[in-house]
């Protein structure tokens, strides 16, 4: 069965139902541009949410009787742990020299007060390379068990926050991509049962005269592939001039520059309209082997 007359005949169908399959194809250029966008937002609020985690730092606070000679073997386990980039000592003194500048412009607060109060403390920042929430809390958890520490803080309610955060996006990312494929799939279908309805006359002759399953049903398959490719392919390069355009009107602000924002990946680009050229595709061939009782 050639391919090339197939081809032939679904463009030849679209150019005779343009209106029809050019309505359709908007339709699953607004569904498929609903889920970009939806895409775009998640990734880019991951992205944001991901950034500031990395700058969380674990703050181990140490008992007041532990002595100056554990201080460098305490920083050479906490260095030797895996995803430590960095590690600071702070004691006492430090600590409250901190408190003082902080309080630079009210310093009768600390009026009095002993420099020692504030307990010694290691600073420690996260390999970003190596950053994950689960990880931040196994350090914590490790370290806090160490005799010579009183008490370990590292932001927990926002790494837990992080990591439901991002699970709730994963999986409103993927409820909505089912919903919205199926939405275009329905679509396309129904607007080709529309064409062969019309044409039942002539599958009927087709069929007389021997034609296959596949040489009947294979223009309208090539037409719902169509529609999902070029409907999808429009829909991101929309987003894609949306998102160019909000860059060169805000993208020169300070702010605007520390939140790193990026379009979609070149494997979710792929995705979005290879998925939904298949799912056009199925649902369609799915509707006609029922219509045409195949």
């Amino acid at each position: 069965m050639p391919f090339g007359i197939i081809l032939k005949r679904a463009f030849r169908d679209i150019r005779q139902n343009l209106v029809t399959h050019l309505m359709t194809t908007l339709v699953v250029v607004l569904t498929c541009l609903i889920f970009v966008f939806f895409n775009l937002f998640s990734i880019n609020l991951q992205r944001i949410a991901d950034h500031f985690g990395k700058e969380l730092a674990i703050i181990v606070y140490l008992k007041k009787d532990v002595s100056q000679e554990k201080v460098p073997v305490l920083y050479q386990k906490i260095v030797s742990i895996k995803g430590i980039k960095e590690v600071k000592f702070v004691s006492s003194e430090d600590a409250f020299k901190r408190l003082e500048r902080y309080f630079s412009n009210e310093r009768e607060i600390l009026a009095g007060v002993d420099p020692t109060f504030l307990p010694p403390a290691f600073e420690i920042q996260i390999d970003k390379a190596l950053y994950n929430p689960n990880r931040v809390k196994e350090i914590a958890k490790e370290i806090s068990k160490w005799n010579e520490v009183d008490k370990v803080q590292y932001g927990k309610e926002w790494v837990d926050r992080l990591e439901n955060f991002s699970k709730m996006v994963r999986t409103a990312l993927i409820f909505c991509a089912a919903l919205l494929l199926v939405t275009a799939a329905f679509v396309v279908s129904n607007t080709i049962k529309l064409t062969v309805y019309a044409r039942q006359d002539e599958i009927e002759i087709m069929r007389l005269v021997g034609a296959t399953n596949g040489f009947i049903m294979g223009p309208y398959l090539v037409a719902s592939l169509l529609q999902g490719l070029l409907g999808s392919g429009a829909a991101v390069v929309l987003a894609f001039l949306a998102y160019s355009y909000l860059i060169k009107a805000f993208g020169n602000s300070s702010f605007w520059e520390s939140l790193h924002l990026q379009f979609l990946p070149a494997e979710n680009i792929i995705s979005i309209v290879v998925v939904s050229g298949l799912f056009c595709t199925l649902g369609t061939a799915m509707a006609l082997r029922r219509f045409l009782k195949l």
